[in-house]
C-alpha cells in the first residue's frame, strides 16, 4: 500500500502533515469565503432585493407599494434564509476537510508495517510537529496513545477561524461588525448540525470494513492510502462493533479517507437540512471539539469573538430604550425657579416595547423564527436578566425614598403622595415581571400550538429558569425600596393599636362581658378590625400583583407575634380576663384571615393567602398554642417544687409552638409583686419592649436572647429585694407564686436550647 511505500522511504511524517495541511487550507478557504466583506455585502444586497420583490408580490402586484412593516418583515425572513444557507455552506466545507483528516488519523492508528510491526501513528508521533500546527497544548505528543493529528488540525483550524473573525470585525472601522454579529445564530445552528452529521458519517462506516479486503481492493483517487471505516476512539461518540448489516453499507475503498464518501455526503446533507441531529446535544457540548471551536477569552480562537459580538449587539438592542426611562422631571414655579420633582415614569407603551424586544431577542434561538438553535436560549436569557438589572438601577432614582415615616399620614393613616408615586413604580415593575414570566410561553409554545414538540417545551423550561434571575432582581428592588418601608409603617401603627391592651382592657372583663348598652366588649373589634379593613381597602388593594399579598402576609405575621407577646405580658390574668382573652384570640384570628383574603390577588400563593401557611405555619401555630397556654394548670398544685413544674411545662404539647419569651413572660403573670415585669426592668413602654422581641419586618429570632437576659435580670433583682426585706426583718409579700423565679431560671435555658436545635 501507499502508506508502506512512504514508510520505507522515510517520508511518512512529511506526507502525513502535508495531507493535513492540505485539508487545513481547504477549511481556511471556506472560512475566508464565508467571512469576507464581499460575501457579507452580497448577502445584504440580495436580501434587500428579494425582500422588495417578495413584499410587492404579497401585496397583490407591482402596482401596490408595500408598507414599511411588510418590507421589514420580508427583509428579516430573507436575511434569515440567506444567513442559514451561507452558514451551512461554510459548515459543509469545514466538515469535508475534517472528515479527510479524521479518516487519515484512523488509518494511521490501525495500520502497521508488516515487517517491523511498527504502527504508523507512532512514526508520525515521534517526528517533529510543523510550526503551523504547534500550540500551547502539547499533550498529544506524549505518545501514540495521546497523539492525534485530528486534534492538531482542529486546533489550528479554530485558531484560523478566530483570526479571520478578528479581521472581519475590525475591517473598515468595524463596518461589518453588525452583519457579522447577526450571523451567530445561524452559525451556531450550522456548527451543531455539522458536529452531529460528522458523528453520523463516522458511525456509518464503523464495522463495515475488513481491512485486508480494503487494502486489496482497487484504490480510488488518493494521495496516501488507508481506510475510512475504522473504529472511532478519538471523539468517543463511537458505536464500535456495529455490523455491516446494521449499517447497511458495503466495503469501502482503501483510499476513501482522502475523498468525501457518498454516504458521508448524504449524512452531511441530512444533518444540515434536518430539524434535529441524531447525536445527543449533551454529548456534542461536552466534546473537546465543541469546546475548542467555541473558544475562550484567553485564546480568542474559534467562534469566541463572534459570540461576544452577538452578545454585545443583543445587549445593545435590549438596553436601547433604557435611555428614555425615568427621565428627569423638570418643573418650575410661578417665579421661574426650578422645583425638585420625582422623575417621569415609563408609560404602558414603553413597557410593551420592552416586552416586544425581549421576545424578539429570545426568538433568535428559535430555528423557525430566528434561524438559531434552541440551546442558545439560556445565553440570550442572561442578556435579558442583565438588562433587567440595569432597568432596576435606573428605577432606583424614581423612588421617592420617603422611608417609613413618609409612607402614611400620621393623622388618619392614609397614603401620602410619596407612597402613591411608589405604588406606580411597583405597577411598572410588576408589568416588567409579567413580561418575563410570559416570554417563554409566547416565544416557544404559542406559535407552535397544538403541535408543540418536546424540544420546544424543554427550551421554554430552560428559558423560564434562566429568567428567574431577572424576577429576583425585580423582587429585591420592590421589597427593599418600597414594600419594606411600607410594611414597617403599617406594623408600627398595628403595634400601637395592640399596645392598648394594657390600658385596662381586661381589668373589668367580668363586668363588661355583657355590655348593657349592647356594645361589643371585644378588644379586637374595637381597636383592630377597623384598622385592618382600612389597610386592605385603601392601601394594600392598590398594590398590583402578588406584592400586595406580600405586604398582607408581613403585616399578618407581625400582628400575630405582637398580639401574643402583648397577651403574655398582661399581669395579672384573672379567670374572667382569661376567658375574655380567649375570645379575643378567636376574633383576632378571624379578622386576620379576612384581612389576608381581601388583600390576596389572583396570582397569590397559599404561602401568602392562608394564615396556616405563612412562614411555614409558625406564627399561626403560636397563635393556636397561646390558647392552650392560658389554661395551663400545673401551678395549681402548691406541693410541687419549681423543678417538677418546669419539667411538666416542658412536656406540654403547646410549648414547642411558642417562643421562649412567650412562655417565660406568661409565667410573670403568676409571680409575686416583687418580681418586676420585663418591660419595667428595662424602663420601657410595653409597646417599645414588644418591638425588641418582634421586628417591624416580622422576624422574631433576634429578640429571644435579649428577652432571656432581661428575664434573668428580673429574677436576680427579685432575689436581691427578697434578701433585703429578710435582713430588715420584713416579710416578703405573700401575693403571687414565689416559685416563679426558680421555675424561670430552670425553664429558660432548656427552651432556648430547643429553639436553637
Amino acid at each position: 500500500a501507499t502508506l508502506q511505500v512512504y514508510f520505507h522511504l522515510g517520508e511518512l511524517p512529511q506526507a502525513t502533515w502535508s495531507a493535513v495541511e492540505h485539508a487545513l487550507r481547504a477549511g481556511e478557504k471556506a472560512s475566508h469565503d464565508f467571512l469576507s466583506p464581499t460575501t457579507l455585502s452580497h448577502l445584504t444586497e440580495t436580501a434587500n432585493t428579494e425582500a422588495k420583490l417578495s413584499a410587492a408580490a404579497n401585496r397583490g402586484g407591482a402596482g401596490k407599494k408595500p408598507s414599511e412593516a411588510d418590507l421589514q418583515r420580508a427583509l428579516k425572513n430573507k436575511l434569515r434564509e440567506l444567513r442559514a444557507d451561507a452558514s451551512s455552506k461554510w459548515a459543509q466545507g469545514v466538515s469535508q476537510a475534517a472528515m479527510q483528516v479524521w479518516n487519515l488519523h484512523q488509518v494511521l492508528c490501525k495500520k502497521s508495517d508488516p515487517v517491523s510491526r511498527q504502527v504508523y501513528v507512532d512514526v508520525v508521533a515521534t517526528s517533529a510537529i510543523p510550526e503551523k500546527f504547534r500550540s500551547s497544548n502539547e499533550a498529544h505528543t506524549a505518545g501514540s496513545g495521546d497523539f492525534s493529528i485530528f486534534a492538531y488540525f482542529w486546533e489550528s483550524l479554530c485558531r484560523s477561524i478566530g483570526e479571520r473573525l478578528k479581521h472581519i470585525l475590525e475591517y473598515d472601522s468595524k463596518k461589518f461588525a453588525p452583519d457579522v454579529a447577526a450571523l451567530y445564530p445561524a452559525v451556531r445552528s450550522a456548527v451543531i448540525k455539522m458536529l452531529g452529521s460528522l458523528n453520523e458519517a463516522m458511525q456509518a462506516g464503523l464495522g463495515t470494513l475488513n481491512l485486508e479486503d480494503a487494502t486489496a481492493s482497487t484504490p480510488t483517487v488518493g494521495s496516501l492510502g488507508g481506510s475510512a471505516a475504522l473504529n472511532d476512539s478519538f471523539l468517543q461518540w463511537g458505536a464500535a462493533g456495529e455490523s455491516a448489516a446494521s449499517s447497511g453499507l458495503g466495503a469501502t475503498s482503501a483510499d476513501t479517507w482522502t475523498v468525501a464518501s457518498k454516504a458521508a455526503g448524504q449524512a452531511q446533507s441530512a444533518g444540515q437540512n434536518g430539524d434535529s441531529n441524531s447525536a445527543s446535544l449533551s454529548v456534542i457540548f461536552q466534546s473537546s471539539e465543541w469546546k475548542t471551536l467555541l473558544g475562550d477569552e484567553e485564546s480568542c480562537s474559534g467562534l469566541f469573538r463572534l459570540q461576544e459580538a452577538f452578545l454585545i449587539a443583543c445587549s445593545g438592542r435590549l438596553c436601547a430604550p433604557l435611555q428614555y426611562m425615568f427621565t428627569e422631571n423638570v418643573a418650575v414655579d410661578q417665579d421661574g425657579h426650578t422645583i425638585s420633582a420625582l422623575p417621569l415614569l415609563p408609560s404602558r407603551y414603553d413597557i410593551q416595547k420592552f416586552e416586544s424586544n425581549i421576545q424578539q431577542e429570545l426568538s433568535l434561538a428559535d430555528p423557525r423564527e430566528g434561524g438559531g438553535d434552541l440551546s442558545s436560549v439560556t445565553m440570550i436569557a442572561e442578556m435579558v436578566v442583565a438588562m433587567v438589572a440595569q432597568f432596576c438601577d435606573q428605577a432606583r432614582n424614581a423612588v421617592s425614598n420617603a422611608g417609613e415615616d413618609g409612607c402614611l399620614d400620621p393623622n388618619d393613616g392614609s397614603a401620602t403622595s410619596a407612597l402613591k408615586h411608589d405604588v406606580k413604580v411597583v405597577s411598572i415593575m410588576n408589568a416588567m415581571a409579567e413580561a418575563l414570566r410570559n416570554a417563554p410561553e409566547k416565544v416557544f409554545l404559542v406559535p407552535y400550538r397544538p403541535t408543540v414538540t418536546p424540544r420546544l417545551e424543554e427550551a421554554a423550561e430552560m428559558c423560564e429558569k434562566a429568567l428567574q434571575g431577572g424576577l429576583l432582581e425585580i423582587d429585591r428592588f420592590v421589597d427593599s425600596l418600597i414594600l419594606a418601608p411600607l410594611c414597617k409603617a403599617l406594623n408600627r401603627r398595628i403595634a400601637s393599636s395592640i399596645a392598648r391592651i394594657h390600658l385596662g382592657s381586661y381589668l373589668q372583663a367580668a363586668a363588661s362581658a355583657y355590655d348593657p348598652d349592647g356594645e361589643s366588649s371585644s378588644f379586637v373589634e374595637k381597636h383592630l378590625s377597623a384598622s385592618y379593613e382600612q389597610m386592605s381597602s385603601k392601601l394594600i388593594a392598590r398594590i398590583p400583583g402578588e406584592y400586595g399579598s406580600k405586604v398582607a402576609a408581613t403585616v399578618a405575621k407581625f400582628s400575630i407575634y405582637a398580639f401574643v407577646s402583648n397577651v403574655a405580658l398582661i399581669r395579672p390574668i384573672t379567670e374572667p380576663a382569661r376567658m375574655h382573652i380567649t375570645q379575643d384570640l378567636t376574633d383576632f384570628e378571624f379578622a386576620l384571615q379576612q384581612f389576608v383574603t381581601n388583600c390576596s390577588g389572583s396570582g397569590s400563593s397559599e404561602a401568602t393567602s392562608m394564615l396556616n401557611q405563612m412562614d411555614n405555619g409558625k406564627p399561626y401555630s403560636e397563635l393556636r398554642a397561646a390558647r392552650q397556654m392560658l389554661y395551663w394548670t400545673a401551678l395549681n398544685d402548691e406541693s410541687k417544687g419549681a423543678g417538677p413544674i418546669a419539667k411538666a411545662m416542658l412536656r406540654e404539647g403547646w410549648v414547642k409552638d411558642v417562643r421562649p419569651s412567650t412562655a417565660c413572660h406568661y409565667l410573670f403573670s403568676y409571680g409575686p409583686s416583687l418580681l418586676s415585669s420585663p418591660h419595667h426592668m428595662k424602663r420601657m413602654r410595653v409597646e417599645d419592649y414588644v418591638l425588641t422581641l418582634v421586628d417591624l419586618n416580622g422576624s422574631v429570632e433576634d429578640g429571644e436572647a435579649s428577652a432571656w437576659m432581661t428575664t434573668m435580670a428580673c429574677c436576680d433583682s427579685y432575689r436581691q429585694r427578697q434578701s433585703a426585706m429578710q435582713q430588715h426583718g420584713s416579710s416578703a409579700s405573700s401575693d403571687g407564686d414565689s416559685r416563679i423565679p426558680s421555675i424561670l431560671l430552670t425553664l429558660g435555658p432548656e427552651l432556648l436550647r430547643r429553639r436553637r436545635a
